[in-house]
């Protein structure tokens, strides 16, 4: 029988979601943390992020027989609200299915939206397994640590805040007051995002349940507008990135005229030298997302994307030149490769892009993101020319992930900092979790915006 019939029936939030983890894993064994994601999939749910501004999420129930039921999730959210939102509006399509619901941000909530709120904490943190991992950290019975909490609520995938609440209220294993109020106080002086930063704690496995579960979503459709929003966008971030002061409207205006112009472009010109290399930029994208040469790629592509990027300098013959000596990464954490061993790094590089691109349609695609992530590391080690070498290894990046199909990314200039300190971590430890993390969240957050139209 199919859970939506008796789940009317259930008036305890708690029950409904035994029964429903019941019905769903069967006899399996259950993986932490649980995926939500998958279950709207695997009920047949359309779900797509939205830049809501005021909602969390939205259920609208399917239309008629040939229709499939929808739900929207706030796409500027953190990673474990967006899964609470999932988890809440399963509920919804299980004992609303007959009618529209939008579930605010701010405000009372109404009983309905109660029962769906306590329905998800109960799916993402089954009570018996939080007691259980509750029993492992106490101590002669003792209370447990917000420190402990924050280890609790990492096993789960869920917010700190979700995961105090729920052990206080259900396992009732938090000391001192423990009123709404006051617990949101404790939370906020404890202030567990600064904890887990500083324990370099990430959300990559969350995303990378997420992003296997959306991978026709991130499909890339390569319409005028979607190439024209993004050139606009990474033109303006790529190039603050880089130190130039370029304006959005400055960026659509450089792409815009580049489109329409070409080579006779003003911003093409030796007058112009500062936005030669905005012109470079928008060169190595049109070749990027040129349908030619789809069904195979190199690493070696990354010379005629450096050429492509100093095409209107004095000296375009500079682009694409291995570099003729050994150099020193300000700032860096890492030695680049030694001149003489470009060429046989490349190649070993080569071979690992080779297999995972012939693979990625059999491989899920969280895997194949995160070697594109690593390949982008590996290049910014080797280093193989005299300048460019960010930007060209950012925009190989983008080029694996469209001749994927993938949609392709862009680093938010305010993100510039998160972004070299994933490297650097990277670097020192072999460590790539933060950098998957700001690839995930790039891609999903492009996403939304290539669809606005």
């Amino acid at each position: 029988m199919h859970f939506s019939k008796i789940a009317r029936e259930y008036r305890d939030p708690e029950k409904m979601a035994l029964a429903y983890l019941s019905s769903y894993f069967g006899d399996q064994k259950i993986e932490y943390p649980i995926n939500p994601f998958q279950m709207l999939k695997d009920e047949g749910i359309l779900f797509l992020f939205s830049d809501f501004s005021k909602l969390e999420g939205v259920y609208i129930p399917a239309s008629g027989q040939d229709d499939i039921s929808f739900v929207g999730i706030n796409i500027n959210r953190p990673i474990t609200r967006q899964r609470f939102t999932a988890a809440h509006e399963l509920c919804h399509h299980f004992k609303d299915a007959d009618k529209k619901i939008s579930c605010p941000i701010y405000g009372n909530k109404s009983k309905i939206e109660k029962f769906a709120d306590s329905f998800a904490a109960a799916v993402l943190m089954p009570i018996n397994e939080l007691r259980r991992q509750v029993k492992k950290r106490q101590k002669q019975r003792e209370d447990i640590t917000f420190d402990q909490v924050l280890e609790i609520a990492e096993y789960f995938g869920v917010s700190f805040e979700a995961c105090l609440f729920r052990i206080a209220y259900h396992v009732h294993a938090i000391s001192g007051d423990t009123e709404a109020s006051a617990l949101k106080k404790r939370k906020k002086s404890y202030a567990p995002d600064k904890k887990r930063k500083a324990k370099h704690m990430t959300y990559s496995k969350l995303y990378a349940g997420l992003i296997d579960c959306y991978q026709e979503q991130l499909s890339l459709e390569q319409t005028d507008h979607a190439r024209f929003l993004f050139q606009s966008n990474y033109i303006y971030n790529d190039s603050r990135m880089e130190g130039l002061d370029v304006t959005r409207e400055q960026a659509a205006e450089i792409v815009t005229d580049l489109r329409l112009n070409a080579r006779h472009s003003k911003y093409c010109k030796e007058e112009n030298e500062a936005y030669l290399s905005v012109a470079g930029h928008f060169e190595m994208y049109q070749d990027i997302f040129a349908d030619r040469g789809m069904d195979k790629l190199s690493v070696f592509d990354i010379f005629q994307i450096n050429r492509k990027l100093f095409l209107y300098y004095p000296h375009p013959e500079f682009g694409g030149s291995i570099r003729q000596s050994n150099t020193l990464v300000f700032g860096a954490r890492f030695e680049t490769t030694d001149y003489h061993n470009i060429i046989k790094d490349l190649m070993e590089l080569d071979e690992e892009v080779k297999e995972f691109y012939e693979r990625h349609k059999q491989i899920p695609t969280s895997e194949y993101v995160m070697h594109v992530a690593r390949t982008h590391h590996r290049i910014t080690q080797i280093h193989p020319f005299a300048e460019g070498n960010g930007r060209t290894a950012r925009a190989f990046m983008n080029l694996q992930l469209v001749r994927a199909g993938l949609t392709p990314v862009y680093i938010k200039a305010e993100n510039k900092i998160q972004y070299i300190n994933a490297l650097e971590r990277a670097d020192e430890y072999g460590d790539y979790d933060e950098l998957y993390e700001v690839i995930f969240e790039s891609m999903l957050r492009l996403s939304v915006d290539l669809r606005i139209e």
